[in-house]
């Protein structure tokens, strides 16, 4: 009689482990890409605060933007040490402003320049903008039937210089 009821309630045991492997398979899955999506947020900010560093070591004041665009990608690759690829980088948009004023203004370059005599004493800014796309590691999002298998994140910051405490 012992040996019976053992028998069944190792079928019990069975049973339900059969249905709680699924829960903790996708729990984990979970984890996982929520690990990714941490662990590429975390990187692709360091990498690009690295890239725009070694601007501000460079002579970027003579750069224009479209020379701006594949260094900063090609930094942020080299910078985030092979975690995320060129491929990875969607898009780079850099713009430049001649001032802080100018960017949240509402005029544009020329306008300013007109209005102010084309004074140079201006410290020019740049606004960086970089979209990252990062295929997710597991099947988890395909099973959850979202509209693509990428994570997408995007990155904005300001590049500019500080004037020299004597032209204050």
């Amino acid at each position: 009689m012992n040996t019976l009821r053992a028998r069944l309630q190792r079928g019990a045991l069975a049973v339900e482990a059969a249905f709680v492997l699924p829960v903790v398979i996708t729990g984990t899955m979970m984890f996982m890409e929520l690990a990714n999506i941490g662990l590429t947020i975390d990187m692709g900010g360091t990498a690009l605060e690295r890239a725009l560093q070694q601007f501000r070591q460079d002579d970027s004041g003579t750069l224009d933007t479209a020379a701006m665009e594949p260094l900063v990608r090609q930094r942020m690759a080299a910078a985030s040490h092979g975690y995320l690829s060129e491929d990875n980088i969607a898009s780079v948009n850099v713009e430049s402003f001649n001032s802080l004023d100018a960017m949240g203004g509402g005029t544009t370059d020329e306008e300013e320049d007109d209005d102010e005599g084309g004074s140079t004493d201006r410290v020019p800014i740049w606004r960086v903008t970089v979209d990252i796309r990062k295929d997710f590691i597991t099947p988890l999002p395909r099973l959850l039937v979202t509209e693509s298998s990428v994570f997408r994140y995007r990155y904005q910051q300001l590049l500019g210089y500080l004037p020299a405490e004597d032209e204050q």
